[in-house]
C-alpha cells in the first residue's frame, strides 16, 4: 500500500532545514520511490509584512507546491491569530491533486520516517492518528471539551484527541476540510482571555476533532510516534516528532550539542543527516 507524505513548511530558513532533514531521512527509507511517496506544502511567506516567495529555490528536490498563506488566501482569515491554520488551507490548496482513494500521511514539518511504513487497511470512514496529545495537553474529550461540544453533530463520537501523523484517504480529507477550517476560525473567533491564547494555538487540533465528530470519521489511535521527551522509542515508531526535544532542540537549531545526544535510532538518523547533507550544513549562515 502506497501512503503519500505530506509535510508542510513555511518559505523561511527555519522550515528549510526541517524539510531537509525530512526528506534526508525519506530518501534514505523509500530509495527510488521516494518521489512518489511525499509531496511539500511550502506556504510562501508566514506573516503580512513579509516578501511572497513565489519561486521554490531551496536546495531540496522533494516534489512541492508552493501555497498561498491563510491571509492571502482568504479575506475572513487576515488576523494573525489564525497562523496554525496553513495546514488546513495549505492542503485545501493541493487536495485535488490526489484521488480519492490515495492514502496521504499529513505531517508537521518537524517529523521524518525512521522505518518504512507498515501495512495500513484503513477505511473509507477512518483518520489514523497519534492520540498522545489528548492527556499531554489537548483534553478535548475531558476538561477542554467544552471548547468542540457546540460543533458535535453525533453525541461526541468518533474523536480522540489525536493528531499528526493524520493519515487518511484523500476522499476524507476532501470531506472534513470545510468543517476544519471554519471550526479553527470559530474557535479562534470565540475565546478570549486567558483561554485565548493557548486555544489559538491548539485550534488545529481542536477543530480536528470537531470536524472527524461531524462527519463521522473514526479516529483510530496508532502507536507509530517516537516524541523525544515526552514517550518511548518503540518498535511500532517509524516516525518522530522532535517538537519538544531538548536535546535536538529545534528553536536553538543550529546551535545544538551533537555529542549530548542519546544512542538510538532517531538520534542517529539526524547525525546521519548532519554528517550526509550539503545542503544542511549551509542552513547554519541563516541563523548566524
Amino acid at each position: 500500500m502506497n501512503i503519500i507524505s505530506i509535510p508542510v513548511a513555511v518559505y523561511n530558513g527555519w522550515f528549510e532545514w526541517q524539510l531537509d532533514l525530512f526528506w534526508h531521512n525519506h530518501k534514505k527509507q523509500y530509495g527510488n520511490i521516494a518521489a512518489k511517496k511525499a509531496h511539500a506544502i511550502v506556504i510562501k511567506r508566514n506573516n503580512i509584512r513579509e516578501k511572497k516567495c513565489e519561486k521554490y529555490e531551496w536546495n531540496i528536490n522533494i516534489p512541492n507546491s508552493m501555497c498561498e498563506a491563510h491571509f492571502d488566501y482568504r479575506q475572513d482569515l487576515l488576523d494573525h491569530n489564525y497562523m496554525p491554520i496553513n495546514i488546513q488551507i495549505g492542503l485545501e490548496q493541493i487536495i485535488n491533486k490526489f484521488k480519492d482513494d490515495e492514502n496521504l500521511e499529513l505531517l508537521d514539518c518537524d517529523v521524518f520516517h525512521m522505518r518504512k511504513h507498515p501495512f495500513f487497511d484503513i477505511k473509507d470512514d477512518e483518520m489514523y492518528v497519534t492520540d498522545i496529545y489528548e492527556n499531554w495537553h489537548l483534553l478535548s474529550k475531558t476538561a477542554n471539551k467544552s471548547v468542540i461540544a457546540k460543533y458535535f453533530k453525533n453525541d461526541g463520537k468518533y474523536y480522540n484527541g489525536g493528531f499528526v501523523p493524520i493519515i487518511a484517504k484523500a476522499k476524507v480529507f476532501k470531506q472534513i476540510l470545510p468543517d476544519w477550517i471554519w471550526i479553527h476560525k470559530d474557535i479562534v473567533d470565540n475565546f478570549g482571555g486567558v483561554q485565548h491564547n493557548s486555544l489559538r494555538w491548539w485550534a488545529g487540533m481542536y477543530s480536528l476533532q470537531a470536524a472527524c465528530e461531524r462527519n463521522k470519521i473514526n479516529m483510530i489511535a496508532k502507536d507509530v510516534c517516537y516524541l523525544p521527551n515526552i514517550n518511548t522509542l518503540q518498535e511500532s515508531h517509524y516516525l518522530a516528532h522532535y517538537s519538544c526535544d531538548p536535546k535536538f532542540d529545534k528553536r536553538k537549531y543550529p546551535n545544538i550539542d551533537y555529542q549530548n545526544f542519546p544512542d538510538n535510532m532517531f538520534y542517529k538518523a539526524v547525525l546521519d543527516w548532519k554528517s550526509g547533507s550539503l545542503a544542511s550544513k549551509e542552513f547554519t549562515k541563516l541563523f548566524l
